[in-house]
């Protein structure tokens, strides 16, 4: 029989499920059912934390999964990631600094700067005088390749001095890039410093030394400039003084100065010069092209050296107490009084080595319509001297007290238009010519004679 505790009565349990008088459930199978709803709301919380987790581990009634915690840490530090990857691509894109949308000048930009960022700057004239301050920087335009957007991407002077100054040594991440720098007094780079000048137009400045750049004490890369228009006393285009910058692929033209108007290099540098145009310049006395002097030791390697024109000497390239190496150039139609296309004085190691230039077309009004030297010992190796022309004496070189050093050169239809002659070569009495025995130059057509020793 079974006894019914809600209504105090008894009944046939194995007639009836539930008690017949009050419909009371008996109780084994109320705890039995709590007990299965107490499992499948374990179950399913379960479910729901650890979803498809490929090892639920439930080993009894209520218990919750192991791996719920971890998978939960491992969202929360995917979180964290994502953030931290947004925070930084802001981060990056904050170090642009825009001119004038965000700074109206330059210089402001600059001086809101710090090492790394970069400054771009639209089109238009910026009327300012600007100093990097020791930051490693990039300042550039907008598109540093297209010539339009250099030509009007304007820093103007406006005669009031330095137009872009680097004095505070900074390195090789500080960068100039695709302006014209015009109106003043060029670009200045001393005390240590070394940018990198690229891609700009470098015009009408004027200074007393190097009025399109200057360089103190400095090791800058000057590359792919156009420097042109620049006058001043020494170095129209270019002063390099105890540095040793790297100059490279630079058109150099039309500069005037007393002296170097395209380039001049002094006082223990020792530069590279290579892959340069240096032409047209005019010097209203010594070096029209290039000027090497006091102690200095560049090497200028493949670069036209064309039309530079100097009143007294050097319409090319002038060399004054110096070891320079002057390599694989084309030196051709420059004019000057003495030494056309080169000029050496004062210069009397053979470490001076003049090797592989093709030296054409040069003119002297007085000597060495090619070459002039005085005082000097250089060794001029396998060059050649093609049609150059001297009113006077030595249509290709002209050897002044001097003990040079000729091999394999060739001397092809020179021609010096003074009685004593010398069409290829003319030596003075007190010069000592040193040549290979056989003499391994080769002469062609030299008007009137080849050698002529006085």
């Amino acid at each position: 029989m079974g006894y019914c505790k809600n209504c105090d009565k008894n009944y046939d349990e194995n007639e009836f499920d539930i008690c017949p008088y009050c419909g009371q459930e008996p109780e084994k199978e109320i705890e039995k059912k709590k007990e299965i709803f107490s499992e499948e709301m374990t179950e399913k919380e379960t479910e729901k934390a650890g979803e498809k987790q490929r090892q639920p581990a439930q080993t009894g009634k209520g218990k919750s999964v192991p791996g719920i915690m971890k998978y939960a840490l491992v969202g929360v530090a995917v979180v964290i990631i994502v953030v931290v990857a947004i925070s930084a691509i802001f981060a990056l894109g904050d170090s642009t600094i825009t001119v004038p949308d965000k700074y109206p000048t330059i210089q402001e930009a600059i001086d809101a700067a710090e090492d790394g960022e970069e400054i771009i700057v639209d089109i238009g004239v910026y009327r300012e005088n600007i100093d990097f301050r020791g930051k490693n920087i990039i300042l550039r335009s907008t598109d540093p390749d297209d010539p339009d957007v250099v030509e009007n991407t304007i820093i103007d002077g406006s005669g009031s001095g330095t137009v872009v100054s680097f004095r505070s040594g900074e390195g090789e991440e500080a960068v100039l890039s695709g302006f014209t720098v015009t109106r003043g007094a060029g670009i200045l780079i001393s005390g240590g410093s070394a940018p990198l000048i690229e891609k700009c137009i470098i015009e009408d400045n004027e200074a007393e030394y190097g009025a399109g750049i200057v360089v103190f004490d400095s090791s800058p890369t000057i590359r792919g400039n156009l420097i042109v228009g620049n006058s001043g006393f020494l170095g129209g285009g270019l002063f390099i003084e105890e540095s040793s910058p790297h100059v490279e692929g630079n058109r150099i033209v039309r500069n005037r100065a007393e002296m170097g108007s395209g380039v001049v290099i002094i006082a223990n540098s020792s530069p590279l010069l290579v892959d340069n145009t240096i032409a047209e310049n005019v010097a209203a006395r010594l070096g029209g092209g290039i000027v090497v002097a006091v102690n200095s030791t560049p090497t200028i390697k493949n670069n036209s050296i064309t039309g530079n024109i100097a009143d007294r000497n050097g319409g090319g390239i002038l060399i004054e107490e110096s070891e320079p190496i002057i390599e694989e150039n084309t030196i051709a139609r420059n004019r000057a009084a003495n030494g056309g296309g080169l000029f050496i004085v004062n210069s009397l190691s053979t470490a001076l080595l003049i090797t592989g230039n093709s030296i054409a077309n040069n003119l002297s009004f007085i000597a060495g319509g090619g070459l002039y030297m005085e005082g000097s010992s250089p060794t001029i190796e396998d060059n050649v001297f093609t049609d150059n022309l001297s009113e006077y004496l030595g249509g290709g070189a002209a050897v002044y007290n001097s003990a040079p050093v000729l091999i394999r050169n060739t001397f092809d239809n020179n021609e010096a238009k003074g009685h004593e002659g010398g069409g290829a070569v003319w030596v003075s009495a007190d010069s000592d010519l040193e040549l290979n025995e056989p003499d391994d130059n080769t002469y062609l057509q030299n008007i009137p004679n080849d050698i002529y020793f006085e």
